[in-house]
């Protein structure tokens, strides 16, 4: 009995403590306050834009979906890899996460990649870049650019019959 209440008393003060994000009416509302403003951030929207108070855009959010890319199972019945591409506007930097809309725009705010000015913090941007980088559009790019490679090696001693292949090194 005195487990269980623990564990009540440990869920209740997490939830307590954690960050709520809301969208309401072209406002990024953390903890009720307004921190940015939003574009095209609806539940059907392939695209989310942030900006700040001056209507400056910050940040851009682009939903990702490549069919055939990832292995199909269970849940994932057509084996599309589904990712959100996060570009900071004007840095030329991006990363690529498997997250929410709103576990998106929490990270940006725990990263404070956004100044109290409403400009981007180019060394935590930069931070964020390199923690996170750009998993997935590196590993399409790396595997449509380079088709595998056949490697026959008739140099064998003893000399055996048949052919050795080698796949992608």
């Amino acid at each position: 009995m005195r487990k269980a209440i623990t564990l009540i008393i440990l869920v209740i003060s997490f939830l307590g403590y954690s960050q709520k994000i809301k969208l309401k009416k072209g406002e990024v509302l953390v903890d009720d306050v307004a921190w940015l403003n939003y574009q095209e951030c609806g539940s059907f929207d392939n695209t989310c834009s942030l900006l700040n108070k001056n209507n400056d855009e910050l940040v851009f959010f682009k939903w990702i979906n490549v069919p055939g890319a990832e292995p199909m199972t269970q849940y994932n019945k057509d084996g599309t890899l589904r990712y959100v591409e996060i570009v900071f506007v004007g840095a030329q930097m991006k990363i690529e996460l498997q997250k929410t809309q709103k576990d998106c725009i929490e990270l940006l705010y725990n990263g404070k990649v956004v100044n109290e000015d409403g400009t981007l913090n180019m060394d935590k941007v930069s931070r964020m870049v390199e923690k996170y980088g750009t998993p997935f559009s590196d590993r399409l790019n790396r595997s449509s650019n380079s088709p595998g490679t056949i490697i026959i090696n008739n140099n064998q001693s003893p000399q055996r019959s048949g052919v050795n292949i080698n796949l992608g090194r």
